[in-house]
């Protein structure tokens, strides 16, 4: 196969000798030939103003790119905006058609009438030389043998160093060295990839000169009278591979740079649209030599469309390709187990892609490939707070499944990336550090220096790649600190200046923390719209496919579930979404056969389960017969949730969620001192871990229990307390409940009122009427905001009955009382 030339390479050249004809091209169009030609050579003539429209534009290049590889009308659209330049016409040679009045024309011509037999293509590339300016040692040599230097004839020299110069020096250059046999091939390729204008060419011809078939080589159309009917013979013979042959021809430079792209891309999780894939695959099936980045990027294609089978089968294809090559054979063998790990870890197989990461480990201490051993090590630390019952058999040291293996494993990384200048691997680390301590419930000020020295190292050292990492971190960090407008900041702002060296994935994540703020916000169709907004071209991957799907069918049951639609929720929950992503302690005795990567996110996983006895308990509140039934399958759920949830390793936060559920289900069944024995653990513990938004919820509950006790005034006290910070959460159905109970706990002073007014001891009979149309004047006020934030949280309906009959008593008590509460 031909390094460099090929037939669309040689419809450059025809296009490169137009531009550089003295005259060819009106002033006004040579910037945009020169623009388009450059397109197909190198990097666009007019470099974009920013990184991203440089980086689309380099995307773009493979999809004209591929088209001139197929066939040469891709150029006709922009070419036939162009006309001929006015003088260049009428010193035009007479052999050519008057007809033509566009570049697209000419440059037709010039490949049906300049290049019409194998002959011809030698003389064609002697003359393109001219093209090329000469050097200082020629120029020297010349004049030392007395010729003269060369004469300006209004010709356009192009550089050698040039991207023009160099494409045209190349072919020129490989062209010298093939073999006839090798030439010949180039021809027969040439001559059918020319093929699809002959319409065009057809159309220019003047009527009256006879068109020939044989027209596409001059030496059967010259030969024709001679040989009679042996011509159609002749033809068949030397140009069988025209009828016979559909690949597309091209060369190794092409395929290479043209793989390139397209791995580039999928490696970010884009991958290309269905024309595209079935137009490169053409291309590479017309290569007798496949390179490995082919093989790579079928790879990366079946991993993300979702097919196993292929995926491992081009795996191992091209780490033997690599090893065979002796093309870094240290990372032909010690990669392999690697990505063979990541792929089984997408795909499900969970004990398999252990033993396949320990092999790669091993074969990276064989190779002493520091950089695969660190990204390992993180592999591995990573699996076991996700999938610990897989990890605890295997007894590794530093990685046990247990809240101590990050002490041993990230220093470690930390200390070692430094030492090895691989600054993305330290900053990986210090994120992963921020989150473990955030799910730990360590120090705030912990997690912040994390995120602070990874944001460091990120900016520092343009480590793009993890910012999409770095910013749902963060997102999280301000969302367990209470501040949830703040982590709707962080989202926003990430997607709207999104990098494209971002893989899709992490802006995926991101998406999705965001939707997940909108939706605790009550505004779903926003965060309905935040997931449809993500790039088409990314959701053609089935896991960002997944990870939409399960976050859309979340959102769905928290609305279903605001709206007392228990049915529709149940069925999104419990049918289509998955039942596993958390960490579990509940022991695998079968893997599972590799179905695509369908596990849920850890985080989303819990929330979804912990929805579900929400609902459950919400079905209980609101039955009248059935409610033991309910609050009876609620705890059934909580029990199975919470005994195979691992403890060990778990998210602290969703830990503290379970006991909030359980005091819950406890309150409703009117146990209420286990209820309260609950809460002030949990308390505790959210004043300890400084968890904030949390603090918030279980102060509200605390205080709905003490207003069921009759201690109005210090549910009171709390729930003042607690009401502004709440509004920076941005929860809404959470202040909603909050003004409620401020509400009830008002009403329960306000009856208290009318009690000491009834026997005065202390004040007077008007100051406990005063005191207690103030709290009922609070009251309406507090539930008028109650109701006002239940709307905002989907929750209006559901809770409009109860919040007018609670008005209604209000309204009844101030008509007796001859006064009105608004």
């Amino acid at each position: 196969m031909r390094r460099y030339i090929s037939p669309a390479r040689i419809v450059l050249l025809l296009l490169i000798d137009i531009y550089c004809s003295s005259g060819a091209v009106q002033e006004e169009d040579d910037d945009f030939i020169l623009e388009l030609i450059t397109s197909y050579c190198a990097d666009p003539y007019s470099q974009p103003n920013n990184e991203r429209q440089r980086y689309l534009a380099r995307w773009q290049r493979a999809l004209v790119c591929v088209d001139l590889l197929r066939s040469p009308q891709s150029v006709r659209p922009a070419l036939q905006q162009c006309f001929v330049a006015s003088s260049f016409t009428e010193h035009a040679d007479g052999e050519y058609a008057p007809l033509r009045v566009t570049i697209w024309d000419d440059l037709v011509a010039r490949m049906w009438l300049r290049l019409v037999s194998l002959d011809d293509v030698g003389p064609f590339l002697e003359t393109i030389l001219l093209n090329l300016a000469p050097t200082y040692a020629e120029l020297r040599a010349q004049r030392e043998l007395g010729i003269e230097d060369p004469v300006d004839d209004g010709r356009i020299l192009l550089h050698r160093r040039a991207p023009l110069g160099a494409v045209v020096y190349q072919a020129c250059h490989e062209y010298q060295q093939l073999s006839f046999g090798e030439r010949c091939e180039i021809w027969e390729d040439y001559v059918r990839y020319r093929n699809p204008t002959r319409t065009d060419f057809d159309i220019l011809w003047p009527h009256d000169i006879g068109v020939s078939e044989l027209l596409f080589d001059a030496v059967l159309t010259d030969n024709q009278a001679d040989w009679g009917a042996q011509t159609d013979t002749v033809a068949r013979v030397v140009f069988d591979r025209m009828l016979t042959t559909t690949a597309v021809s091209s060369s190794l430079d092409d395929i290479d740079k043209l793989v390139a792209l397209l791995v580039e891309r999928e490696r970010n999780g884009f991958r290309p649209s269905p024309e595209l894939r079935v137009a490169t695959d053409d291309v590479i099936k017309g290569a007798t030599s496949i390179p490995s980045q082919a093989t790579l990027y079928r790879l990366l294609d079946a991993w993300r469309m979702g097919d196993v089978t292929t995926a491992y089968d081009q795996l191992h294809r091209f780490f033997d390709l690599v090893s065979r090559t002796s093309q870094n054979t240290a990372y032909g063998y010690n990669a392999g187990p690697m990505n063979k790990a990541v792929i089984q870890r997408d795909f499900g197989e969970h004990s398999n892609d252990l033993l396949s990461m320990l092999d790669a480990v091993h074969a990276g201490r064989e190779a002493r490939d520091y950089n695969s051993l660190r990204f390992s090590l993180l592999w591995l630390y990573m699996y076991a707070r996700v999938l610990p019952r897989h990890i605890r058999p295997r007894q590794l040291q530093g990685l046990a499944g247990t809240s101590d293996d990050g002490r041993q494993v990230l220093p470690y990384v930390r200390q070692d990336a430094d030492a090895s200048h691989i600054h993305g691997h330290h900053a990986l680390a210090s994120l992963i550090d921020a989150r473990i301590a955030i799910a730990d419930g360590r120090p705030p000020l912990l997690a912040k220096t994390c995120l602070h020295e990874a944001a460091n190292k990120v900016v520092q050292h343009n480590e793009v790649g993890l910012e999409g990492q770095l910013c749902s971190t963060l997102m999280l960090f301000w969302d367990r600190m209470g501040q949830g407008l703040l982590a709707a900041i962080h989202g926003r702002i990430f997607l709207c200046n999104r990098h494209d060296n971002v893989p899709f994935e992490d802006a995926a994540r991101v998406a999705s923390r965001l939707a997940l703020q909108h939706a605790h916000g009550g505004a779903f169709t926003q965060a309905k719209a935040v997931m449809d907004r993500l790039n088409p071209e990314g959701l053609t991957s089935i896991k960002p496919q997944g990870t939409k799907r399960h976050i859309l069918t979340y959102v769905a049951a928290v609305q279903a579930m605001r709206a007392h639609d228990f049915d529709e929720a149940e069925d999104l929950l419990l049918r289509r979404l998955p039942a596993t992503g958390y960490p579990s302690c509940t022991p695998t005795a079968v893997d599972r056969i590799a179905q695509g990567p369908s596990e849920m996110d850890p985080d989303l996983s819990a929330q979804a389960a912990l929805l579900h006895v929400a609902a459950l308990t919400r079905r209980a509140q609101g039955d009248d017969g059935d409610g033991g039934g309910s609050l009876v399958a609620a705890r059934d759920e909580l029990d199975c949730f919470e005994a195979s949830y691992d403890k060990g390793v778990g998210d602290l936060h969703v830990l503290l969620q379970v006991s909030l559920a359980r005091a819950n289900l406890f309150a409703c069944a009117g146990r209420g001192m286990r209820a309260l024995t609950l809460l002030v653990h949990a308390l505790q513990a959210c004043l300890r871990r400084r968890y904030h938004m949390m603090l918030w919820e279980t102060v509200g509950a605390v205080g709905r229990l003490l207003v069921a006790e009759g201690e109005f005034r210090a549910a009171r006290t709390l729930l003042d307390l607690v009401l502004p910070r709440s509004l920076e959460t941005g929860r809404v159905e959470t202040t909603a409940q909050l003004y409620l109970y401020l509400a009830d706990a008002c009403m329960g002073l306000a009856g208290q009122q009318s009690a000491a007014s009834q026997n005065p001891i202390w004040a007077s009979k008007e100051t406990h009427t005063r005191r207690m149309r103030q709290y009922m004047s609070r009251t309406w006020w507090y539930l008028g905001r109650a109701q006002a934030f239940f709307e905002r949280a989907g929750s209006g309906r559901a809770m409009e009955q109860e919040v007018a009959m609670k008005r209604q008593a209000i309204l009844s008590v101030s008509k007796r009382m001859g006064w009105s509460p608004a």
